[in-house]
C-alpha cells in the first residue's frame, strides 16, 4: 500500500531582522559602541564640566552612559520582538482556529516562541482525527565555500507551515464496502 503523501502550505513567513528569540545576543557590540559615543561626549562635556576631566570619573561616566543606553537599546528591541511575536501568534491561532475549529487548541505566546527556537513540530487534530500538524522550517544554514568569509549579519527566513497527512484508517475498504453496498442487491438487506 503506498504511504500517503504529505500536503503542506504556507502559514507565515519571517526574517532574522524580525525576531530573533534572542534579543540580548548583540549586547557586547552595543555596549562597545555606546562606550565610545560616551567617551566622545565626555570629552565634549569636559570643556563645560571640569570634574569629568578626572580619569576616574571619565570612567565612570564612560561606563553609566554605555550601560545606560546599552539597556535601553535591548528593552527597545525586546520590546519589537514581543510585539512582533504577539502578531505572528495572532497570525497562526486564526489559521489553527480555522482549520480545526477548537480553540483549545490555539497557542500562547510562549509555546508558538517555544515552539520556534526548538524548531519542531505540534499535531493538531480536525474533528478528533489526527494528520494536521504546524511545523516551523528552520533558516537554511548556507553551505560554506572554501576561502569565503562567512557573513556575519546574514538575513535568514525562518517559514511555518501546516502540513496534511491523510490517515491511513482503510478508507479504501470502505469505498469498497460502500460501493459492493449500493450495487449488490444481495449484500443490501432491505432490498426486496
Amino acid at each position: 500500500m503506498p504511504t500517503p503523501r504529505t500536503e503542506s502550505r504556507e502559514v507565515c513567513s519571517f526574517t532574522s531582522k524580525q525576531w530573533t528569540g534572542r534579543p540580548g545576543e548583540e549586547a557586547g557590540a552595543m555596549f562597545g559602541g555606546f562606550s565610545v559615543v560616551g567617551f566622545v561626549v565626555c570629552l565634549i562635556l569636559m570643556l563645560i564640566v571640569p570634574g569629568l576631566r578626572d580619569v576616574g570619573a571619565t570612567m565612570l561616566f564612560v561606563a553609566l552612559f554605555a550601560t545606560a543606553f546599552t539597556a535601553l537599546g535591548i528593552r527597545a528591541k525586546s520590546s519589537s520582538e514581543r510585539a512582533f511575536l504577539q502578531r505572528l501568534t495572532g497570525t497562526v491561532n486564526d489559521v489553527i482556529l480555522e482549520l480545526t475549529a477548537d480553540r483549545a487548541q490555539q497557542l500562547s505566546a510562549d509555546r508558538l516562541r517555544s515552539l520556534l527556537l526548538d524548531g519542531g513540530s505540534l499535531p493538531l487534530s480536525v474533528n478528533g482525527v489526527s494528520g494536521l500538524h504546524l511545523k516551523v522550517i528552520p533558516p537554511r544554514s548556507p553551505k560554506a565555500k572554501q576561502n569565503a568569509k562567512p557573513k556575519a549579519d546574514a538575513v535568514t527566513t525562518t517559514r511555518m507551515v501546516i502540513a496534511a497527512t491523510p490517515p491511513d484508517y482503510g478508507i479504501r475498504s470502505f469505498d469498497r464496502l460502500l460501493e459492493t453496498a449500493t450495487t449488490d442487491p444481495g449484500f443490501n438487506s432491505a432490498a426486496p
